[in-house]
């Protein structure tokens, strides 16, 4: 399973602009952001602020996603923690996301008490 997914980088991104968005994504730039085991600084800081400047952007997500997958293999303990984040992210933007083909109409609730109609 990958680590951390591109689109859910973007989603994560997008989000923080919001109180529980916010807080997710300073989690995860706090993950990021600490040296390695080894005391030396890493690279994905940089990819983590050039995602949040432009949450839209794919190849940004890719490149983070990228060096969290590579840092995730090189350290477990890394790996649990954006494990965590993943997990936590997937359980606030509901865990799924619509690709591919064509939507007309897509309707993304929670709690929703009556009728929906679209015309």
């Amino acid at each position: 399973m990958e680590p951390i997914s591109a689109q859910l980088l973007m989603t994560m991104a997008g989000a923080a602009a919001g109180s529980a968005g916010q807080q997710l994504w300073e989690t995860l730039r706090a993950l990021v952001t600490r040296r390695s085991q080894g005391g030396e600084e890493l690279p994905e800081g940089g990819q983590l602020m050039a995602l949040e400047e432009n949450p839209e952007s794919a190849d940004r997500a890719d490149e983070l996603a990228s060096v969290l997958r590579l840092r995730a293999a090189r350290d477990p303990e890394f790996a649990d923690a954006l494990m965590r984040v993943r997990q936590k992210a997937e359980g606030q933007h509901g865990g799924f996301s619509i690709t591919g083909g064509r939507q007309d109409k897509v309707v993304m609730a929670q709690n929703i008490h009556g009728n929906i109609n679209m015309s």
